[in-house]
């Protein structure tokens, strides 16, 4: 429980600067407009024309120009700063549903994601043998926002990856850590390449030596379960 509540207040506290607008309302009137600055599970940074009084609770809804729906939270406002052409709010978030935390962390992902993407434009790779675990990881890995392809013989792979014309922005790994022979190639790759590896570990958490080795590398990550919001993390950090 007590290691929940840390990675929960480790989340919530975990800000970033994104491009973004926020509509303000109080007691059903209209306040304005705002550019987003800011925005993680316990508040946000909006900076616009129209001053506020700390206290004040606010009506917000969130439009982070991702394509997705836009968010509809109330908040607190907790200061107020000056800047040149306007003020600076800073809006805490009290009170926040399971769905509506879950909302902002995903919205703040894939507006992550993107501004990575369209930045690189380059997929991942999936080294994965068995059918319905691939499709799996590459239908999570697109709902991020992110390009994928995957393969599912160790030939495949070292083609892909030793394709001078195609780069990748790194490499995810399941069940191909229990072959001898996959493992080679994928180490050889990580360090040669300085390739970026993501290794999925057994529903319990359990890597074999031979991965356990490779996770030493800078490069690698490896999520603690296997989980959506655990391949979020690895892909994000």
């Amino acid at each position: 429980m007590g290691h929940a509540r840390a990675e929960r207040d480790r989340r919530a506290n975990h800000r970033v600067d994104l491009d973004g607008r926020a509509v303000l309302f109080q007691r059903g009137d209209h306040v304005g407009q705002y550019t987003l600055e800011n925005i993680s599970a316990s508040g946000a940074m909006v900076s616009g024309e129209r001053d506020l009084r700390p206290g004040h609770l606010v009506h917000l809804l969130i439009d982070l120009e991702t394509g997705h729906e836009t968010m509809s939270l109330t908040g607190s406002v907790r200061r107020v700063r000056d800047k040149k052409n306007g003020v600076g709010l800073a809006i805490a978030f009290p009170v926040l549903s399971a769905d509506q935390e879950d909302a902002i962390h995903n919205a703040v992902l894939r507006a992550l994601l993107r501004r990575d993407a369209d930045t690189s434009h380059l997929p991942l790779l999936v080294f994965e043998p068995r059918r319905r675990v691939r499709e799996e990881i590459e239908s999570e890995i697109r709902s991020f926002g992110l390009p994928v392809f995957g393969v599912d013989s160790l030939a495949d792979a070292v083609r892909e990856l030793e394709n001078e014309e195609t780069e990748y922005a790194g490499l995810i790994i399941h069940s191909v850590t229990h072959d001898p022979r996959s493992m080679e190639v994928v180490e050889f790759f990580t360090r040669s390449e300085n390739l970026r590896t993501i290794i999925l570990p057994e529903p319990d958490g359990a890597l074999c030596e031979r991965a356990e080795r490779l996770a030493e590398l800078a490069q690698v990550r490896v999520p603690r379960i296997w989980s959506r919001s655990e391949l979020r993390r690895s892909l994000t950090n």
